[in-house]
């Protein structure tokens, strides 16, 4: 009895019987349809995965630890650092920042330094004093990594962290190398060099989160990180630098998005397609590991409605963990626009700590493993990225795809197409094109660049542009709350009328739709006549009046209603009755607001007919 299996009694079920009860199931809609979904990178996701799936994968009797380190570095346990990122003026001020987040639970600082800071030894020296160098990993960002590298190695040769250079993400903003292509890259080999007295330092960094704050989808961010770290080998190995010591030296910087279980996939593809390209180098050993360092997305970030943002970085600090980063740098809820910085700072940290401490997520090596999904979403990503990677590498490796504008083009395509989504409100992002906080306003003012793609100026060749998918709507809604601090704010009043069902969710639908744009939304229990409610209209005196009803009972009361209001307000349909829509607008009737609608462009198209400007 004690060796009876559990569940024994019951009879195995194929997957073609689980297909089969769930096509039964749907009644007749297309399982296809349904259930299968095509990602944006263009691969499909089936709705379950089994035991079986996992029979064709060549890398699922890996062990974590174990090249092609799929599953993580370490053979026990998840170790990663949590990185703070410190902006500063003075060395001084920058030090304090630093230890102050020491010692509330950061682990490794990244110092992001203005351009005018001269990293020279005195400056070094009061910006890293009474911080174990050798302990705590340091990472510097600066104008001139060269000097910054040089002073850092004499202040302790046993310094771990980097000294970051990526000329070519220098060249992909801005569209021109920073001094010229034959200095810029001479430099990464004389960084190189110097590294070879520091064997903690890493001095090339890939910083791939350009791509992802670019709009990039995930295959295209993972194919053009791998293909730009290529480069460097390749470029490093004509110079006559070992491959082993180019690849021990390489840091990779990802953004980590929204989209939860594939950027866990991701990280581990990743680690995947670097030790493949290592090992066509002879490299099989710890130097084919790929270092990686995440930080959150700003792409899906939001200045309305932020405290959101602390829910996207904790999914998004719990893919980068799961996934296996090495170090991760939470950003706080109100990094575009502080709120309660000292908070966000706090909180940021404490993510990461509760992720640790209370979760365990530091248990385990590789959690992931064995879960049929992941597993299968790591394939997918493996195969669609060394294909986009192959094909740039075809086209003569990173840079000259980038001077043709292969990855320019690929990247604005797919940011293109995510912005559309957006404004279509087929890619929601909440508080901003979906369930806006209506209660809330921003009355301060706000820097221009919060809403515009960057520009690059003067470029030889066309630059990515970061931007933010929320830019557009949160533009808008501004320009509604600057425009409310000398006029009334746009009132948006629910004519709602008949059919109890379908009023309340066509209000609900253009309270939502509207709400959007930061207009004042005024809602109604529903009139008994028609006559009633005109009156009520009329002696409320809303800039929008937007009818709420069904589509039978808007062949009786739409053009009434419009005949009587429309010399006093703006007068709006909440649905899309064909073919009694084309009639109305034969009558004059020209808005509509339904689930086909462009949200972006027609809030846009009220803005300027209640004469608030936007930008465009």
């Amino acid at each position: 009895m004690e060796n009876e299996r559990l569940f024994q009694e019951f009879p195995p079920v194929s997957t073609r019987q689980w297909k089969e009860k769930i096509i039964k199931d749907l009644k007749g809609a297309d399982y296809n349809k349904k259930l299968v979904w095509k990602t944006g990178e263009g691969f499909t996701v089936e709705p379950f995965y089994r035991r079986e799936d996992l029979s064709q994968l060549p890398f699922i009797h890996t062990g974590a630890g174990q090249f092609p380190f799929l599953r993580g570095k370490n053979s026990e346990g998840n170790h990663w650092k949590i990185n703070e990122q410190i902006t500063f003026a003075v060395a001084g001020e920058g030090n304090r920042m630093a230890k102050e987040a020491l010692e509330k639970g950061a682990e490794s600082i990244t110092f992001l330094m203005p351009d005018e800071f001269v990293p020279d030894e005195n400056n070094l020296r009061v910006l890293l004093d009474g911080i174990n160098l050798q302990k705590i990993p340091v990472h510097i960002r600066c104008s001139n990594p060269l000097l910054a590298l040089k002073n850092l190695i004499a202040l302790d040769g046993n310094a771990s962290g980097s000294v970051q250079y990526d000329p070519l993400m220098q060249l992909s903003r801005s569209g021109k190398f920073l001094k010229s292509e034959e200095e810029d890259l001479n430099e990464v080999a004389e960084m190189l060099r110097l590294a070879k007295k520091a064997p903690n330092l890493k001095t090339l960094t890939v910083d791939a989160a350009l791509f992802d704050n670019s709009g990039a989808d995930i295959v295209t961010s993972m194919a053009f990180g791998l293909s730009a770290g290529l480069f460097y080998v390749d470029y490093l190995t004509d110079k006559g630098f070992q491959p082993d010591e180019i690849f021990s030296k390489i840091i990779f910087r990802y953004a980590t998005g929204g989209n939860y279980f594939m950027e866990i996939a991701k990280l581990r593809a990743l680690r995947f397609l670097w030790a493949k390209i290592a090992g066509s180098y002879g490299i099989k050993g710890k130097e084919a590991a790929m270092t990686i360092h995440t930080v959150n997305s700003l792409w899906n970030k939001t200045i309305y409605d932020p405290y959101v943002n602390m829910l996207r970085t904790t999914t998004e600090t719990m893919s980068a963990i799961i996934g296996g980063a090495d170090e991760i740098t939470t950003l706080s809820f109100d990094t575009l626009h502080p709120v309660r910085p000292d908070m966000g700072k706090r909180i940021a940290r404490n993510q990461q700590l509760i992720l640790r401490l209370e979760s365990y997520l530091n248990k385990v090596a590789d959690i992931s493993a064995g879960s049929y999904y992941i597993e299968n979403l790591t394939k997918k990503l493996i195969d669609e990225a060394w294909k986009l990677f192959l094909e740039t590498e075809e086209k003569g490796g990173y840079l000259s795809a980038f001077k043709e504008g292969f990855i320019t083009g690929k990247i604005e395509e797919e940011a293109n197409r995510k912005e559309t989504e957006i404004a279509t409100r087929r890619r929601n992002i909440l508080g901003v094109n979906q369930f806006p906080n209506l209660t809330e306003t921003i009355t301060e003012s706000l820097p221009s660049w919060l809403f515009e793609k960057e520009t690059a100026g003067e470029a030889h060749f066309n630059p990515l542009k970061p931007r933010r998918g929320a830019a557009a709507f949160e533009a808008l809604r501004f320009e509604t709350d600057r425009y409310s601090k000398t006029h009334k704010r746009p009132q948006v009043w629910m004519f709602t009328y008949g059919d109890l069902a379908m009023r309340r969710a066509r209000a609900q639908f253009a309270g939502n739709f509207f709400g959007c744009a930061g207009y004042e939304i005024i809602d109604n229990n529903g009139f008994d006549t028609v006559e009633e409610g005109i009156e009520a209209a009329r002696k409320a005196k809303p800039e929008i009046v937007v009818l709420c009803s069904s589509d039978a009972q808007y062949s009786e009361i739409a053009l009434p209603v419009f005949k009587a209001l429309k010399n006093d307000t703006i007068v709006v349909l909440a649905g899309n009755p064909q073919p009694l829509t084309d009639e109305l607008k034969a009558r004059g009737f020209e808005h509509f607001i339904h689930v086909k609608t462009n949200v972006l462009e027609t809030l846009k198209q009220f803005q300027k007919l209640l004469k608030i400007n936007t930008h465009d």
